[in-house]
């Protein structure tokens, strides 16, 4: 075996694992709308279970329906035995599939909305929460009343053991209501329940005691935001203080994280975060309680979780996002198949998903939040497709044309497959999105699509295949722009750069390289060219302060620290290029114009569908089908989501039987 340590079994209290993987608890918005089970979460969780994973921990699940709500999305609720037939139906899925069941108990307490609670959010005192997620102000809770929620923690757990789950969880991280009593900047009570470190601790021991009362002997543990990241929030050293507390109240195993919702960038981290950046932690907190350690934190190689173990670091791994790209995590990494392991790279679309109000989705794995959906069979044998264009969408679309028995021949312009998953990698910290560039490439080459580079596909190429239907994935072009006046500044595309087929001349303060555009790629241009010893100002039309506005939220709040933080970029908001005069390239701002002298201009202005080729092949007596940026301009996830419905479109239209037979 490759991974010893990793495969190992392990033992919390008398609950034997398989192994040392822990399907971490995520917020999936899969749950019916009245906080029961669907059968869309029990197909999610079952899935990920049949991938291998020791124990699968069921995400955040409400223990009081009227003030611990934390979602206007349906979330999941153990909070009455209404809700035990679900619970038990999903821990039964989850353990016919070969792991453990566990669910997470949670209050949400200040992070929820008056709108979804039809009350006032409640918490330790009356501090407003201001997030990029969520804005609350919350009232603080009498001192009776706390006794009441300490009881419903300890009736949602009793619940939790008569359904058949083998461990229960207490939320205590990412700022729900258990770390908002800890935190110094929360709860600012000066009563038994808060006022000093020890009378804050109380709340949190309170529940471990009750929890540990109505469970009996099952496992107990705690997911821990070890550190708050904030100032004068909680640190590593509390951390360190708290955890062995909690033990010695009753908890097995304390499950590592960090953060709240004021620092989201610490829970689900951008892809600009190093793999495995919490390890030290966890190896402190292991060391203070000599309880078993449970470790997330953008952990996505098998490689780094056996070292993670086998150094003392941590005693188990939990995966989150990358077993939402790859459910079969645990079984490739077992049997050796690490290269086919689909690698989560924190582009953090599910975050997007999932923060919008919507079920779980990967950017990288269509499947993901849809496990409802018949698997892709081989019902394209004997027909042809013809994908035009080898970026993630097309790329996509041709293995599972390919999975369902086409003959497919893939057309793309340029002598080397992966489109706009190459100009998004290019630019510092991206750079895990080679790991799925290279996953593709890897499944690519391992299929049976006829990939042809160098080809740019017109209507007499596709014809010539006589296929049976034809996806377009032809991508996007510059948006047109009029620019007045000749010169000598060489003028390109900001993406034809980030793909490497532009060279720059040398540049200097005095003559910098101009970036116009202040969207993703333009500040991501501009940050690329920096970091090779260019000079750059960056234009935009807009305010600096919205700059890379579409950008995910977390990857944008890096981004924006460090493009301040450089020297080599200067941004001239507020303007437009006009125009090109010699050696200079012409600024309008505010009503004047201004020559700057510039040693080259990328255009990062914005983007439309190509939609040429869609066009050109509109006459076939065949579906044509255009995916991705073709449609609209969008994101990978976009477009890897349209090639996996556009193939479930067509087995549905295929397979198809008549209704009725009159």
């Amino acid at each position: 075996m490759d991974f010893p340590h990793l495969f190992a079994p392990f033992a919390i209290r008398d609950m034997r694992l398989k192994n040392r993987i822990i399907m971490a608890p995520m917020e999936s918005h899969l749950g019916n709308a009245d906080g029961s089970v669907s059968k869309e979460a029990i197909a999610y969780y079952r899935e990920r279970a049949l991938g291998g994973v020791g124990m699968v921990v069921v995400e955040y699940t409400c223990v009081d329906g009227q003030e611990g709500f934390s979602s206007m999305a349906p979330q999941l609720r153990l909070d009455s035995p209404f809700y035990r037939s679900g619970h038990g139906k999903l821990a039964a899925a989850i353990q016919s599939g070969g792991a453990r069941a566990c669910v997470q108990l949670s209050h949400a307490g200040r992070q929820s909305r008056e709108s979804v609670l039809g009350r006032q959010p409640v918490a330790p005192s009356a501090v407003p929460l201001k997030s990029l997620y969520l804005n609350a102000v919350p009232r603080a809770l009498e001192a009776d009343e706390i006794p009441h929620i300490v009881q419903r923690y300890a009736d949602a757990a009793a619940l939790a053991a008569q359904v058949g789950y083998d461990a229960v969880m207490l939320h205590g991280a990412h700022g729900y209501l258990l770390q908002q009593f800890l935190s110094p900047l929360v709860n600012r009570r000066d009563d038994d329940w808060g006022g000093d470190f020890e009378r804050r601790l109380r709340f949190p021991l309170e529940v471990v005691k009750a929890v540990r009362a109505a469970i009996g002997n099952m496992p107990l543990l705690y997911r821990m935001s070890v550190s708050d990241f904030i100032e004068g929030g909680l640190t590593i050293e509390d951390g360190e203080a708290i955890a062995p507390r909690l033990c010695e109240a009753g908890v097995d195993a304390i499950d590592i994280s960090c953060g709240s919702l004021d620092r989201v960038d610490v829970i689900v981290e951008p892809m600009s975060i190093d793999e495995g950046w919490r390890l030290p932690m966890a190896r402190r907190i292991r060391a203070a309680t000599g309880k078993p350690v449970i470790c997330a934190g953008v952990i996505r190689r098998p490689e780094m979780a056996e070292a993670a173990i086998a150094a003392g670091d941590t005693d188990m791994v939990s995966l989150g996002r990358a077993l939402l790209a790859d459910p079969l995590w645990p079984n490739k990494a077992r049997m050796g198949r690490t290269d086919d392991i689909r690698p989560c790279t924190s582009c953090n679309w599910c975050i997007k998903e999932t923060g919008g109000n919507r079920g779980v989705s990967c950017a990288e794995n269509p499947r993901c939040g849809h496990e409802t959906d018949p698997p892709i069979d081989d019902f394209g044998q004997g027909l042809r497709a013809v994908v035009v264009g080898a970026g993630p969408g097309g790329i996509a679309a041709s293995l599972l044309l390919d999975q369902a028995g086409f003959a497919v021949t893939l057309f793309e312009k340029r002598h080397g497959a992966g489109g706009n998953l190459i100009t998004s990698a290019t630019p510092p910290n991206k750079e895990k999105l080679f790991w799925y560039h290279d996953f593709l490439q890897r499944r690519l080459a391992a299929s049976r699509v006829d990939l042809r580079l160098g080809v740019e596909a017109t209507a007499d190429h596709v014809d010539a295949e006589r296929p049976d239907v034809v996806v377009v994935a032809a991508g996007s072009k510059l948006a047109p722009l009029a620019l007045d006046g000749v010169g000598d500044v060489p003028v390109h595309p900001a993406f034809a750069l980030l793909l490497g087929d532009v060279a720059l001349p040398p540049s200097s303060p005095e003559r910098p390289i101009l970036i116009y555009g202040g969207g993703e790629t333009g500040t991501e241009t501009a940050e690329h060219l920096a970091k090779q010893g260019h000079h750059v100002l960056l234009v935009s039309r807009s305010d600096a302060a919205l700059l890379a506005r579409n950008a995910e939220p977390l990857y944008r709040m890096h981004l924006l620290q460090r493009l301040r933080a450089n020297a080599a970029i200067t941004v001239a908001d507020h303007s437009a290029v006009t125009g090109i005069d010699g050696d200079a390239v012409i600024l309008q701002s505010k009503g004047e114009t201004r020559r700057q002298p510039a040693a080259a201009l990328l255009l990062a202005h914005g983007l439309v569908p190509d939609t040429r080729i869609a066009d050109a092949l509109a006459h076939l007596p065949v579906p044509v089908v255009p995916i991705g940026d073709s449609v609209r301009v969008a994101r990978i996830g976009e477009a890897v989501r349209d090639a996996y419905r556009c193939v479930q479109d067509l087995r549905r239209t295929i397979n198809q039987p008549e209704a009725i037979a009159c």
